[in-house]
């Protein structure tokens, strides 16, 4: 069976992004990758535990659709086999974001500036810039320098349009569509991605969108507004997390309860702590017992356990008798206490110890990979 007739069959996302990247789609995703290190030193292993890169990088970090690894002062960018794309060198040096990486080289005029380039390091955006960070969600913060050296900031679009002048003195990462602006007195305002200020009356620091939903203070008390900029919540809350599968927890009165994008008190206050939500159901405790809850407040699990952690691909990590092992919603023990430490499944995979020994298990409990000590 050759390569690409194997791929279709056993792993069609991984598949889909290969194609997709050659075919030169920017910001194609990445199938999933999982970091290992030895020592100080960092590689990635696929959802089959193969080693995609050794251990042997001080730095890699996943990008779209690039892996930017890092020896000394020398960055490479690798694909999702491990290839490299992008040999050694020292023109490029972030990540990948939305297909784009910012690089330095010569103007109209001569001189030198930032401007973007994809995966072939073919120029997308003309370097124009005299500072340049990373795409987020379609928008990356610029900085211009008068005549006397002063950088001030502002955003682009993915054509290399300044959507937000470049008049402010500090401009935080973008995220959801939306850039903020820092004062020095660290007062936000945030706009749109056509440069529109959305912040709503009274407010003074502004949170980074997530679910759809932006967490904003007005003094100490903190509410939300949606990513048009309208206040969707009035800030009234000592205490509150941002959106997660449709919900926030809000303290009120010393007690933990939840409320939906509406602003509508779904669950009410009664809990001692409480989770985020997270597959379907939080994490609470109630009258120092930990139990999980629907969307509605309705008990639906109270393990028996020393200690109990949230949901994530059907699959709770739970303490027992010193041990950690995994149960599913229905309370089952599925995979037994016998790890030192146990972190949550992520895209198939969760990392776990045993002794001096880590590596990541499948949903069945084996490993496809751990260290030898």
């Amino acid at each position: 069976m050759n390569r690409l007739a194997w791929l279709v069959r056993r792993a069609p996302s991984a598949l889909l992004a290969l194609v997709c990247a050659s075919a030169g789609a920017q910001a194609a995703p990445l199938p999933p990758l999982f970091p290992i290190r030895l020592g100080d030193l960092h590689g990635l292993i696929d959802l089959d535990g193969r080693e995609v890169l050794a251990a042997e990088y001080t730095e890699v970090r996943i990008g779209a659709p690039l892996v930017m690894v890092r020896k000394g002062y020398r960055t490479a960018y690798a694909d999702a086999t491990g290839r490299f794309v992008i040999e050694p060198q020292d023109e490029l040096s972030q990540p990948f974001a939305d297909g784009l990486v910012p690089m330095r080289g010569k103007d109209a005029q001569g001189k030198l500036r930032w401007g973007y380039v994809d995966a072939q390091r073919q120029w997308v955006i003309a370097p124009a810039f005299d500072d340049a960070g990373g795409f987020a969600d379609g928008l990356a913060v610029v900085g211009l320098a008068d005549a006397w050296g002063t950088m001030k900031f502002g955003a682009i679009d993915k054509r290399g349009k300044l959507v937000l002048p470049a008049t402010h003195d500090k401009l935080l990462p973008p995220g959801g569509g939306l850039v903020r602006a820092e004062s020095k007195e660290r007062r936000h305002r945030v706009f749109d991605a056509q440069g529109r200020d959305v912040t709503p009356p009274g407010i003074d620091f502004v949170g980074i969108a997530s679910d759809g939903m932006v967490r904003v203070w007005a003094g100490r008390l903190q509410g939300f507004m949606s990513t048009t900029g309208q206040l969707v919540v009035p800030p009234v809350f000592q205490q509150a997390s941002d959106f997660k599968e449709g919900f926030a927890r809000v303290w009120i009165d010393g007690k933990y309860g939840y409320i939906d994008k509406r602003g509508t008190q779904v669950i009410a206050p009664r809990y001692e702590t409480a989770e985020d939500f997270s597959d379907g159901l939080a994490l609470v405790k109630l009258n120092g017992q930990a139990m999980f809850v629907d969307g509605a407040g309705r008990p639906v699990l109270q393990p028996e356990a020393e200690r109990v952690w949230p949901f994530s691909q059907g699959l709770a990590p739970i303490k027992v008798g010193g041990k950690h092992g995994y149960i599913d919603k229905r309370g089952k023990l599925v995979i037994e206490p016998q790890f030192s430490f146990a972190r949550p499944f992520n895209n198939g995979l969760a990392y776990v110890g045993q002794g001096r020994m880590s590596g990541y298990i499948r949903p069945d409990g084996k490993f496809v990979w751990q260290t030898d000590r």
